[in-house]
């Protein structure tokens, strides 16, 4: 999928796909002990933390007004990390009324079917 494997490496998303303006954790290692670290999703800067004494980082980025698709995210300290961020377009669609009145509707259509059908099976009563 990527054309340089090696290039995504070192750099954990989690998770590897949010919702536009969600947020995501970065983890990463491989830094010097100390070392500032930018992040960066696609070119847009978006934080800074620093690495451990082992070189490990951690840190939680809001996606913001980044645009939908798939994109880069990086982390620079001396040595450039990346691992792949999609950020997906999700819709609700808003099932709970609908359904109930479509219930509803066929409940009572099924109600006046059943009581024409009891009423039309009635023997006659006419007066002699």
């Amino acid at each position: 999928m990527y054309p340089d494997p090696t290039v995504y490496s070192g750099l954990e998303v989690n998770p590897p796909a949010v919702s536009a303006g969600g947020a995501v954790k970065v983890t990463g290692r491989g830094c010097d002990p100390g070392a500032t670290v930018r992040l960066s999703i696609g070119s847009g800067q978006v934080g800074d933390t620093t690495a451990g004494p082992d070189g490990a980082f951690d840190a939680e980025l809001s996606t913001g007004t980044t645009d939908i698709g798939h994109h880069r995210v990086t982390a620079a300290c001396g040595t450039t990390l990346a691992g792949p961020l999609d950020i997906v377009l999700v819709s609700r669609v808003g099932g709970g009324t609908s359904t109930a009145t479509v219930l509803l509707f066929f409940l009572l259509i099924g109600g006046w079917f059943f009581g024409h059908r009891l009423v039309s099976h009635l023997p006659d009563r006419r007066s002699r």
